[in-house]
């Protein structure tokens, strides 16, 4: 059916929506090379999906303007009778760190692959391109979340998916000062556990940078004088995240016995016997051992040396590497 008898009556319906018509005219009449009437087939229903598709990917700029315009016709041809279906994007995408974010999640399925995101996203491949060198290289324009630097390090291309020694998953949160509290209250408890005391502690630091002075102001005041606490480990938090933290990252200081029972790693211990302290090679946990006790865990591995329970408070050190465990 042709639709395209349809389109002065709809830019006529946008008459109070004036930067919307003005869109939709130069869409639908124009003569640029995105222009509809440029599309093969334009005129055709069945070829108008595909047509939006390719008309916003060629535009240089103004890609969000052109689907809402887009999005208007297709509900005003279904009150015509006519069903278009149109995947449009999920996210705005004329904002370079909407798609970046976006980008960063979406990678991290297995059955994701990059050249999936021009047509999920309707831009060109030379800006996936840009947005992958921002988010997996350490670039001298690095995307910035608040003041700290985010790219995701130790990460590689390879038949065509990019592949990470640890994955992101950007949250960026809106909640009132006494959620924040709440939060950073719960991570300040999760700290005292040694399993997780870095995990909390950045956390808690990724939160707090994102504070704007006067928040911070008002919780130091909230702790300080009316639900009285020790400051110090809030005062702390300024020092301890400047970036995203990959699970190398965070495994300084020993906080890497999460990501060996999580991804199933080998790893090397240093731990203290007895009989003094002993080195234990190629060790994977045991799953299910783990076990939570008044101060810190205790845990059971596999390793060259046979079966070993190791308790938190005697592990000295551990490492992904033998080397790393030298250091």
């Amino acid at each position: 059916m042709k639709i395209d008898v349809f389109f002065a009556e709809f830019i006529k319906s946008l008459k109070y929506e004036k930067d919307l018509r003005k869109t939709a005219m130069t869409l639908l009449k124009g003569d640029r090379e995105y222009c509809l009437p440029k599309m093969e087939a334009f005129e055709e229903a069945d070829n108008l999906a595909a047509n939006i598709q390719d008309s916003v990917r060629r535009m240089p700029r103004g890609k969000d303007t052109a689907i809402r315009v887009y999005r208007k016709l297709i509900d005003f041809l279904r009150g015509k009778g006519i069903e278009v279906s149109v995947a449009f994007p999920p996210i705005p995408v004329d904002s370079s760190f909407e798609r970046q974010m976006f980008i960063a999640k979406y990678l991290q399925d297995e059955d994701a692959r990059i050249e999936d995101l021009k047509s999920l996203l309707w831009v060109s491949e030379r800006t996936i391109d840009e947005d992958l060198k921002r988010l997996y290289r350490d670039s001298d324009d690095p995307i910035q979340v608040c003041g700290r630097r985010f790219f995701i390090p130790e990460s590689r291309r390879a038949n065509g998916q990019m592949l990470s020694e640890s994955t992101a998953h950007p949250l960026f949160l809106t909640e009132n000062l006494t959620q924040v509290i709440v939060m950073l209250k719960g991570l300040r408890l999760m700290a005292g556990d040694p399993l997780y005391t870095r995990y909390a502690e950045l956390t808690a630091a990724d939160i707090w940078m994102q504070l704007s002075g006067y928040a911070k102001k008002r919780i130091r005041f909230v702790l300080g004088e009316l639900l009285p606490e020790d400051l110090n480990w809030y005062e702390r938090l300024e020092e301890k995240a400047d970036s995203f933290s990959s699970e190398r990252e965070c495994a300084v200081g020993g906080a890497n016995m999460v990501d060996f029972i999580k991804n199933d790693r080998s790893f090397f211990v240093e731990y203290r016997t007895e009989d003094g302290d002993v080195i234990y090679d190629d060790c994977r946990c045991v799953h299910g051992s783990y076990e939570p006790k008044e101060e810190g865990y205790v845990i059971e591995v596999d390793c060259r040396q046979g079966r070993k329970r190791l308790d938190s408070g005697q592990i000295l050190r551990s490492a992904y590497t033998p080397e790393e465990l030298a250091w």
